[in-house]
């Protein structure tokens, strides 16, 4: 098989795909979503959120991403209201244009369709992301992807593009342990909202096929969201 390669923990999604038969987990055992806006606080809290890839081909993968339970608590004041359940799920497909087994840089596509439960309600959404990997003397990974979403209006009156970009690096911080630092720029047309994300966290590698990850998605302006996480992935 390829070297263990993971779309987590950072938002920039791996060009590499899983080995043709065989199956990955990747998960957020437990994160934690927290926003602010003035006397407005939100904290949503998600449980084994687990993206399941199963290689079809040398250079394509099929995935499903499922959010198991969510916990949303909005806070206004002293008022807190609470809601709890199944996020819905998600349908992606990878294909490596090139890269999986040779050469130092790797390029794939991976088109997707968000289907949200009733829970969270509104519409089917979907996307393409483009993530491009190359690996750099002194055994630096460096990753970078662009995205552009189709989202629903907040009215749900019909749709609009959001783009997303990021680039990301990572290296061995000593035995059995990397680190990754990233950056992130996200732009909403619908509200012209332009959101940046300073990223960071370390990964754990304990045997050839299972790393526990932990990290920070850190929202730069006072508004925006501030997740911490805690991961784990295997692949059989």
């Amino acid at each position: 098989m390829r070297s263990f390669d993971m779309d987590r923990p950072d938002v920039t999604e791996s060009a590499y795909t899983v080995d043709a038969g065989h199956f990955q987990y990747e998960a957020d055992l437990f994160s934690s979503t927290h926003t602010r806006f003035g006397r407005r606080k939100s904290i949503d809290n998600y449980f084994n959120t687990a993206n399941l890839k199963l290689g079809i081909s040398n250079s394509l993968d099929i995935q499903l991403v499922v959010s198991s339970f969510t916990i949303q608590k909005n806070i206004v004041g002293n008022i807190t209201q609470e809601m709890s359940g199944f996020s819905g799920y998600t349908i992606r497909a990878k294909q490596n244009i090139w890269g999986n087994d040779r050469g130092k840089t790797a390029l794939a596509i991976l088109p997707f369709i968000d289907i949200p439960s009733k829970f969270l309600g509104g519409k089917v959404w979907g996307g393409l992301i483009v993530p491009f990997s190359v690996s750099l003397p002194g055994e630096w990974e460096v990753g970078a992807q662009i995205e552009s979403d189709f989202l629903p209006d907040e009215n749900l009156s019909g749709y609009h593009l959001s783009y997303l970009g990021s680039v990301t690096t990572s290296h061995a911080l000593c035995k059995n342990v990397d680190f990754f630092v990233e950056g992130v720029i996200s732009k909403e047309n619908e509200t012209k909202n332009i959101q940046y994300f300073a990223n960071g966290g370390l990964e754990y590698t304990l045997c050839k096929n299972l790393i526990f990850d932990i990290g920070i998605y850190y929202g730069i302006k006072n508004a925006s969201a501030k997740t911490y996480f805690l991961g784990m992935s295997f692949r059989l």
